[in-house]
């Protein structure tokens, strides 16, 4: 699929998500802090929103990010998943804050910690010795500063 595809493609379920709970664009767009043309331009495919922006429509529009984004469900999820800490796959514990009741200690992350997380994972998925040694000092640095 090109670029050019996915962000028509993307569009389109935004589109058809506002449509479905009847909602115009100005709204959606000022619910999400947007300009409407700049809603328009992510509904016709003509550019595609960031994972934060992504967040904020769904938020706007009342539905998960999974919808939008056609993220698998936590049941059907049939490639690997990036992993948390505790093992646990990342897209589960996005917090979008749009699910009351969750436990205050249950583990979630911000889109903006779900993008470091998934490009540590990248870079760390390479195994380049002097990149893995850098890493390592650099959690050993911020272990021990936080220790203090």
């Amino acid at each position: 699929m090109t670029r050019a595809s996915a962000n028509l493609e993307l569009g389109k379920l935004i589109l058809a998500a506002r449509l479905r709970r009847g909602l115009s664009q100005c709204v959606v767009a000022r619910r999400s802090g947007l300009d409407p043309a700049y809603l328009s331009r992510i509904e016709h495919g003509k550019i595609r929103p960031s994972i934060e922006m992504g967040m904020r429509i769904a938020v706007a529009l009342g539905v998960s990010p999974g919808e939008l984004f056609e993220l698998p469900s936590r049941g059907e999820r049939t490639g690997p998943c990036p992993v948390s800490n505790s093992g646990r796959c990342l897209i589960d514990l996005m917090d979008t804050g749009s699910e009351p009741g969750l436990e205050k200690e249950m583990e979630r992350y911000s889109a903006r910690q779900l993008r470091l997380l998934r490009q540590f994972a990248a870079v760390l998925a390479r195994g380049e010795e002097g990149v893995l040694k850098a890493f390592e000092t650099l959690i050993k640095k911020v272990l021990d500063e936080k220790a203090r």
